[in-house]
Parts: C-alpha cells; sequence; structure tokens
C-alpha cells in the first residue's frame, strides 16, 4: 500500500485584499488565514494494487511488492509472488511449471540457468513480473510463463557494479563469489560479470524393498550417501549500442568452466562405492538486431561439452558387479529468429514470424569389465541432427475499455531420426474488465516437450549395485493443451481454474525384473496425464509490522499407461499444496526484517509412484545499510530438512525410496554495490536437454 499525503492549503485571500481599500478587511481577511492554518492536516490513505490483469497477463509491481517483502536478486523477489515456488526441481506458479523470460526475449537457457541468471539480478532492477497462463506466440515458447521486466535505463551515463559474497553451510561447507560491472556511455553499454563457486554439497538416499525374484520375495534395504565437490567459473561479457529510439543492437559471450567429483556409498544389502568426475564446457555468442520499423532478429550459438569418467566397484547377493565407464555429450546449436509486428486502425495489431533450431548430438558411452571388455548393453554411441522450424501469425484488438483479444498460430515441424512431424499450435488469451476492481481472464494453448538428448540413447548407467538407469531410443515427445481462467477480485484476491491434458506425457519411473536383483529406472511415455484444479491466492497486512501472501491449490490428477514393462496403470489421487510469504518488520530505523516462506504439500502420485505429503519451511533475516549499499543476509533453508519419500506397491512391485538432495543449511551473504548499480539485460543458452 502506498501513503498519499495531501496536505490542505491555506487560502489565500490576498487578491480580494488587494481589490479593497479598507483596513478592516485586510485585518478580516489576515485573521481566516490564521484560521486555515491552524486546521489539522488531512491524510488520506489509498492502495495501491499489488497485481492487476493487463494484456492477458497478471502484471506484478515489483517495486511495491518488495516495499513489504524485500529481496536481494531478481530470483528470490519472484519467490514473493504468490502461488510461485521453488520445491523440486523447477520453479512453479501453483502446482504448473513455469518458463521464466526476461523483457520478454526468447531464450535459450534451460530452467536452472534461467534461475542462475536471475540470481545474479538485484532485485531492485526488476520493474513487474508478468505471470501469463499462455505465452503468445511471438514470445518462442508455450504455457505458462513468468517474463521478468527490467528497469529501463537507456540513455544514463554511469560506472556501476556488485560484489556478493556468500558462505553456506550444510553437511559441508561451500563458497560464491560473484562481481557485475555495468559501464554506459550515450549509446554505448558495455557488462561484464564473472562468478566463482567452490565447496561440498551433501545428499541421502533410502531404498527399501521386497524384490519380486522369480516365485519369491527377497527383502531388501540400502543406505547411500554422495557427497560431491566442485569448482565452477562463469562469465560474460556484453555489448550493446542503441542508435536510436527501438533501433538497438545486443552481442553477448557467455562461457563455463565446470569440474565436480561425486563420491556415492552404499551400504546394506549391496554394498558399493562410485566414483564420478566430470566436466562442462559452455560457449555460446548471442546477437539480437531490433529496427526502428518493429522488426527483430536474433542468432544463437552454442557449443557443450560434457565428457564423464565413472567407476563402480560393488556386490549384491553373489554378484559381483566392477565396471569403468566413459562418456561424453557434445552439442552444437543454432537458433535464428525473426519478427515482425504492426499496428493497424481501430484497435488492431498483428505480429508474424519464424524460428529455425538446428541442433547436432555426438555423444557416446562405452563401459567396460575389469579385464577391459565391453559391456554391450552399456555401450552404444549416437550421432543426431536435430531440425525444428515453425512460423507464426497473431493479432490483438482491444474492443472498447472493457474486453481485450490476443490469438495465434504456429505451425511447426519437428525433425529428427525418429520422428519428423508438423503440428499447429494455438493460443489465446481474452480479457473481460467488469469494472475498475475486477476482471476475467480465459486463455489457452498448447504445446510439445522434448526429452533430454541423453534419455534417448539405448545404453545402461549403472548408478549402484541394485539400481540401474536405461536409455529409451523409442522415447517420444509429448503435447500439452492447457486452459486456464482467471478471476482478480477487488484487485487484491485471484481465483484460477485451469485443466492441463497431456498425451504422450513421459517421466522417469521404477520397474522391478523379476529375473535378477535390478530395479530399471527408465523414461517412457504414457497414455496421457490428466489435471484439474483450483487456486487461490491473496495478500494480507497488519499494521506496519507484518505483511504477505498466501495460496491455495487443489488438483487432481489422472496418469494412465498401457505399456510399462508387462504393466499397465490408470490412476488417480487429489492433492493439496499450499504456501506463501510472511514479512515482519522488527526495526524500521534498523531496517531489521524476518521472512518466512513455508509450503506444504498433501499425499501425491506420478505413474506407479505414491509420493509421501511434504512440509518445508526456509527463514531469513535481513539488515541493510541506510543508503542500501551494504546488505547482509542470515538465511536458513530447507529448515525441515525435507525428503522426497515415494513409494511403489503397484501390481507385483514393492519399491520405497527416500530421497533428501537440498539437506538442511545455513547461509551468510554480503552484498555491496558501487555507484547505482544496473544489471545487464541478457538473453541466454539452453541446454535444458542437454547433460546426464
Amino acid at each position: 500500500m502506498k501513503r498519499m499525503i495531501f496536505m490542505t492549503t491555506m487560502l489565500c485571500l490576498s487578491m480580494s485584499v488587494m481589490a479593497q481599500t479598507g483596513e478592516g478587511e485586510a485585518a478580516d481577511s489576515l485573521k481566516a488565514e490564521l484560521k486555515y492554518a491552524d486546521l489539522p492536516e488531512v491524510m488520506v490513505k489509498g492502495e495501491r494494487p499489488i497485481a492487476k490483469l493487463e494484456k492477458g497477463a497478471l502484471t506484478f509491481d515489483m517495486p511495491l511488492l518488495l516495499q513489504q517483502m524485500p529481496a536481494d536478486n531478481a530470483y528470490e523477489a519472484l519467490k514473493r509472488i504468490p502461488g510461485v515456488n521453488d520445491v523440486g526441481k523447477d520453479i512453479s506458479y501453483g502446482a504448473q511449471a513455469v518458463t521464466l523470460m526476461i523483457n520478454g526475449k526468447p531464450t535459450t537457457l534451460s530452467a536452472s540457468q534461467v534461475v542462475e541468471r536471475l540470481k545474479q539480478m538485484p532485485a531492485d532492477q526488476v520493474a513487474k513480473a508478468e505471470v501469463m497462463m499462455s505465452a503468445p506466440a511471438r514470445y518462442h515458447v508455450r504455457g505458462a510463463v513468468i517474463n521478468v521486466v527490467t528497469v529501463d535505463y537507456a540513455g544514463e551515463h554511469r560506472l556501476s557494479g556488485q560484489v556478493t559474497g556468500q558462505y553456506t553451510q550444510s553437511k559441508y561447507g561451500d563458497g560464491l563469489l560473484k562481481g557485475n560491472l555495468l559501464y554506459a556511455a550515450g549509446k554505448l553499454t558495455l557488462d561484464a560479470g564473472y562468478s566463482y563457486s567452490y565447496g561440498d554439497a551433501y545428499g541421502e538416499a533410502e531404498h527399501e524393498a521386497r524384490h519380486p525374484l522369480g516365485e519369491e520375495r527377497v527383502e531388501y534395504r540400502d543406505f547411500s550417501t554422495n557427497r560431491g565437490h566442485g569448482i565452477s567459473h562463469k562469465y560474460r561479457l556484453g555489448a550493446d549500442y542503441k542508435f536510436a529510439e527501438k533501433h538497438l543492437l545486443s552481442m553477448a559471450y557467455t562461457g563455463e568452466w565446470s569440474s565436480s567429483l561425486n563420491k556415492n556409498r552404499t551400504t546394506g544389502n549391496s554394498s558399493s562405492q562410485t566414483r564420478l568426475k566430470d566436466h562442462t564446457y559452455l560457449h555460446s555468442v548471442d546477437i539480437f538486431y531490433r529496427l526502428p520499423f518493429s522488426l527483430q532478429l536474433s542468432a544463437s550459438y552454442t557449443r557443450y561439452e560434457n565428457p564423464q569418467n565413472q567407476q563402480l566397484d560393488g556386490s549384491i547377493m553373489e554378484t559381483d558387479r566392477n565396471l569403468r565407464a566413459e562418456s561424453n555429450q557434445t552439442i552444437d546449436k543454432w537458433l535464428l529468429t525473426a519478427d515482425q509486428s504492426h499496428d493497424l486502425q481501430n484497435g488492431w495489431s498483428i505480429s508474424y514470424g519464424a524460428k529455425a533450431q538446428f541442433t547436432r548430438n555426438s555423444s557416446f558411452q562405452t563401459t567396460v569389465t575389469p579385464s577391459g571388455e565391453p559391456l554391450p548393453e552399456a555401450t552404444s554411441s549416437t550421432d543426431i541432427d536435430e531440425r525444428i522450424v515453425n512460423g507464426y501469425l497473431g493479432f490483438t484488438k482491444q474492443i472498447g475499455q472493457t474486453f481485450s483479444l490476443d490469438a495465434s498460430a504456429t505451425a511447426e515441424n519437428y525433425h529428427s531420426p525418429l520422428w519428423n512431424q508438423w503440428r499447429i499450435y494455438p493460443t489465446l488469451n481474452a480479457i473481460w474488465n467488469a469494472d475498475e476492481r475486477n476482471m476475467l481472464s480465459l486463455s489457452f494453448n498448447a504445446n510439445t516437450h522434448y526429452p533430454s538428448y541423453w534419455s534417448t540413447m539405448s545404453s545402461v548407467f549403472y548408478s549402484s549395485t541394485y539400481s540401474e538407469i536405461w536409455g529409451n531410443p523409442d522415447l517420444k515427445p509429448y503435447c500439452n493443451y492447457n486452459l486456464s481462467l482467471m478471476w482478480q477480485l477487488n484487485k487484491r484476491y485471484n481465483f484460477v481454474a485451469f485443466a492441463n491434458f497431456s498425451p504422450d506425457f513421459y517421466v522417469q519411473l521404477p520397474y522391478q525384473t523379476t529375473d535378477r536383483m535390478a530395479v530399471i529406472m527408465k523414461m517412457v511415455n504414457f497414455n496421457h496425464r490428466n489435471t484439474v484444479g483450483l487456486q487461490a491466492s491473496a495478500q494480507f497486512k497488519a499494521g506496519k509490522w507484518l505483511s504477505g501472501n498466501a495460496f491455495v491449490v487443489g488438483i487432481y490428477t489422472n496418469d494412465k499407461c498401457d505399456d510399462f514393462f508387462d504393466l499397465a496403470f490408470d490412476r488417480e489421487k487429489v492433492t493439496c499444496v499450499a504456501g506463501g510469504n510472511a514479512s515482519i518488520l522488527f526495526s524500521k530505523k534498523s531496517n531489521i526484517r524476518l521472512m518466512l516462506n513455508p509450503f506444504l504439500q498433501s499425499d501425491a502420485i506420478q505413474g506407479v509412484y505414491d509420493i509421501t505429503g511434504m512440509f518445508s519451511l526456509n527463514a531469513s533475516l535481513r539488515w541493510a545499510s541506510k543508503d542500501e549499499k551494504w546488505n547482509v543476509l542470515l538465511s536458513g533453508n530447507n529448515l525441515t530438512n525435507r525428503r522426497f519419500n515415494t513409494r511403489d506397491t503397484y501390481s507385483n512391485q514393492d519399491f520405497g525410496m527416500k530421497v533428501s538432495v537440498d539437506w538442511v543449511n545455513v547461509a551468510l551473504s554480503v552484498t555491496y554495490k558501487i555507484g547505482n548499480y544496473k544489471q545487464k539485460k541478457v538473453r541466454a543458452v539452453d541446454t535444458s536437454r542437454m547433460g546426464h
């Protein structure tokens, strides 16, 4: 809420006094002035909405939101939005995974890399965040999207930067040092960024099974610990030249070099020691050109390499397994886009464009026994060329002051050695402003998800003596169709009804084979995964000391698969998800604030898995100097030490797994800002389908 204070002004009667000649009248006017001067101040309090519906998006005023719930970086700022959380692998809005964007530009970053980019961006550089249940085709992404819009610093002259140091203590410790420097002079802007991390990570996994071996049941239990030691260097150099308004040329180079060594030790009914060493090399060049007549062109090239060496020594029952594996994945990716838009008469506008993406995946895995003999089922290679080309046409129409429509359709061809498909992807966003404080938004979109390159190989990866990870050359992309209806009530409460239909949905599931002691983890296609649900969110405030938001989601899920090894399943479940943010201001003078972020999920399903409910709590204590150049944050993440607890008891299967990959940790970070810091707007590199 923003306060607007209006002072009552004294009524000046001097003009009327000048029109009179008598001193009595002048004296009377002076008395009148003094009486008005004695009137008390009148304070009028008004509340500016944090969120409103704009052009098919639920738009959050981030500076206003961060007044109540501060954050250090853009990623943490997004988690202040009601319904947004990052429990699990991907960031989501309610129960739906979303794509993150920066300034509406298509990005080639994977979800985790976008998160890292946003963590480097100061929170006060975010102007607004647009939550779209259906992204328009001109964004070159599909499905639910959060678009981060940064503050525009065009035309400024500055030299600024930011340095952050952080130490995190979990089971083990690790450190992070990162810095950014920006120089702007007239039409030219240069920026550079570098981050260095070094330290150890820790995780645990526990397996429990009654294995169906032949006609018998064999009790099995193991406990694994994983300690990973890593070092990482990430760097970026970019340049922008703004010829004139809406005429911009941008170029950037992004690189990464990282190395890690993971040691896994398993005890119980099986024993093993695994040593995995890998490196990551990434080089990317991006060029973006925007012309004054609304034409945008972009080109990107990425080179990604991930060599690995693994050593496994272990035994289960009377079987010994001693293996050595070497693998490498090399990805070359080219991306070209072109977009054009025109504003027409009577509130109409049209947009059209095209994208071409070409990828070469050259990967191999070689596994040998102690004597040096290759293991055929764990040795393979692939050299795949993939092509994705599309074109789209869209239009927007404003009808009066109450109704707006945005619709588009994309025709796309996906070609690989296994698949050659043409598909049409429609997108629709319609908004009805019922009145100044109530709005309805209807969205529909279609999308396709592609499996990682490594998951489509035919090889077997032995993660332990009991667990095997199989590739699936027959794995195919899946399409999903999303429909949502959003209602904003009184500009304070948001309600969303949604339905997602995903034929050929795929996910990794376990299968206990009956001819030997092994559980196979394999990506498989379902007949479908269908979900429908309701989400409600709201903001709350109590005086000046407490503010926050909360959300709750109810989801019905139906998973069906007729071809999962020798099993078929058709399962359904209702799940509840709830969470929020609470900000407690201890002292405005000393600028000390406590943040609490709880998250709760009831029991859920994923294929044959039953997933036990979980509760998670993050907390942080923040202090900032009066000039905001210094910022100190003490945070505790996963304070409840949550575990992902799954169990498969479907048909003849009986396999349970408890995984704790993000051990409870405490972190202390210190940030110093040099000058008026500006984080450069960037586009980045997509490696979502790369890596093991």
